[in-house]
């Protein structure tokens, strides 16, 4: 829930054009892509629909899924709307069309959704300028390394997860976006 508002600040904030309106192009990709995310899995933690707030059980996702799909896909309405540039657009599209399909996946196997959530964005910032292959490569590897060794993932469901995202990611932005 980091990566997210430090991705889309980076976006914004950064670049050789900062758009008038980049405090509510903020506000918008952060409230609809991290604050309503985690006040729904609070939510649904409070009444006993998920078990943690990590939603470590692979049948609870689903739901939070589907609705943070629907948060994203406002959110990128939104950021539309309000003219918001082409690749934070893009970059809300991919979280909205891929945690779809995140959650079609979830309901028969638990692809991680740790390293979903940080190849999309390195992708996004590597097209926007931010090359640090090193530092982006390690910062992957430790991710998914640390979510085997807690026994939350397999390699396979670690390895699948940080491929598909940084594929769609770069399909999704390069051939709809950019």
């Amino acid at each position: 829930m980091m990566v997210t508002p430090a991705t889309f600040g980076l976006l914004i904030y950064t670049g050789n054009s900062i758009p008038e309106n980049a405090h509510l192009l903020f506000i918008i990709a952060f409230f609809f892509s991290t604050i309503l995310a985690i006040a729904t899995v609070y939510y649904m933690k409070q009444k006993g629909i998920v078990s943690n707030m990590d939603v470590s059980i692979r049948e609870e996702r689903v739901q939070p899924l589907i609705l943070g799909s629907f948060y994203c896909g406002l959110g990128f309405l939104l950021l539309k709307y309000f003219n918001a540039p082409a690749l934070i657009q893009g970059l809300m599209f991919c979280y909205a069309f891929n945690t779809a399909i995140v959650w079609f996946i979830t309901r028969k196997w638990k692809i991680s959704i740790h390293a979903i959530g940080l190849s999309g964005p390195l992708v996004a910032l590597w097209i926007h300028g931010f090359h640090f292959p090193v530092f982006m490569g390690i910062a992957l590897v430790l991710l998914c390394v640390s979510r085997v060794i807690l026994k939350a993932h397999t390699p396979a469901q670690v390895i699948a997860g940080a491929g598909m995202a940084m594929s769609l990611a770069y399909i999704e932005l390069t051939l709809l976006f950019l």
